[in-house]
């Protein structure tokens, strides 16, 4: 989805700066990481097979209201799961994938995995192209 540059600001002002067992990973919305964990623990096992850049900077917003915020900001209001800003190198993913039943409702992306390499799809392609995304990483 595209997104304007300014949405690193508004990230830097929301997120904690707790970061996660994984590199560049981070969660917005919660005051502990233990409130996170529905989405993080998930989220660190899909990582395993889902390789993004090692420079890379994932969003996990824990609830809906800095999901929505975020999504604003980042111009992104047609996803309901993930968003990627290419030129600031960061993935926003809603935590509340993790939360919903299989397959997911609303996205061509039926489990949060998918998502994930949608997303990674995003980043290899170099482009904000939704087919081209899925083309690059193998989703048919």
């Amino acid at each position: 989805m595209r997104n304007p540059i300014g949405l690193v600001g508004i990230v830097l002002l929301l997120m904690l700066p707790r970061s996660l067992n994984a590199q560049h990973v981070f969660i917005a919305g919660v005051d502990r990481p233990s409130k996170c964990q529905f989405a993080t623990r998930p989220l660190l096992a899909d990582l395993q097979t889902t390789k993004f850049p090692p420079n890379w900077t994932i969003i996990v917003a824990c609830n809906q209201p800095v999901w929505e915020q975020l999504q604003w900001r980042g111009k992104a209001e047609a996803t309901h799961t993930a968003f990627t800003n290419l030129q600031g190198r960061i993935t926003i993913l809603n935590g509340e994938i993790y939360r919903k039943p299989l397959p997911l409702a609303g996205t061509a992306h039926r489990t949060p995995r998918l998502v994930l390499q949608h997303e990674r799809g995003h980043i290899v392609c170099g482009c904000e192209d939704e087919w081209k995304a899925d083309r690059a990483v193998g989703i048919e």
